[in-house]
């Protein structure tokens, strides 16, 4: 029997409705997916900047940077003690200090990632609980108990890891520091001139 032309259009119609439909479901499934990737890795780093943090913190990282920039705040009140800053000015520039850490603790998060996994860093942040790890940043108070926990853990991959990444690790801080610090320095100077005190 021959199709008469209303029918054979109506099921063309449907073909490509049904093949449109598909191509818009095939897109809204990309799209899912990618968002769901998307979401699945923003989860990832942000755990692993939580470790990382968590890591400079139990170090003393943290604390060393925050006396420098405690050390710094001194140093430019001296500086601009004859430029007669109220101590107004001063508290709301001393604000800056917890996002000048924040992104501190950012630039140590990219230089951690060159090396090491959130797995290392999670079983640093473990040794840093134990007696040990709080003994190992004092002077003269390893306990040979200690000593066997810190051999135990250097002697493992991610203590192998620390060990060989060291002078990396240690180019990368510096260069940091230097930076992290300029870009302080700076901001400040910035900030007190908008306010109209130039050295």
């Amino acid at each position: 029997m021959t199709k008469d032309w209303n029918t054979v259009e109506y099921e063309c119609y449907q073909t490509i409705d049904k093949n449109n439909r598909y191509r818009q479901m095939k897109k809204i499934l990309t799209v899912l997916f990618f968002i769901g990737i998307s979401s699945t890795t923003f989860a990832q780093t942000e755990a692993y900047k939580k470790a990382v943090k968590k890591c400079i913190e139990s170090n003393g990282t943290i604390s060393y940077y925050e006396d420098v920039v405690d050390q710094m705040y001194v140093m430019l009140e001296k500086q601009f003690e004859s430029k007669e800053v109220p101590a107004s000015v001063w508290e709301e520039i001393k604000k800056g200090k917890a996002a000048a850490m924040e992104d501190l603790a950012n630039m140590i998060v990219s230089a951690y990632q060159g090396y090491f996994t959130i797995k290392d860093v999670r079983k640093m942040n473990a040794l840093y609980k134990t007696e040990a790890g709080k003994n190992m940043f004092k002077k003269d108070v390893l306990s040979e108990e200690d000593k066997i926990v810190l051999n135990e853990f250097y002697q493992s991959e991610t203590g192998q890891k620390i060990v060989s990444s060291q002078d990396d690790m240690n180019a990368s801080m510096s260069k940091i520091s230097e930076t992290w610090s300029s870009n302080l320095y700076k901001n400040v100077i910035e900030r007190l001139s908008t306010k109209g005190y130039n050295l």
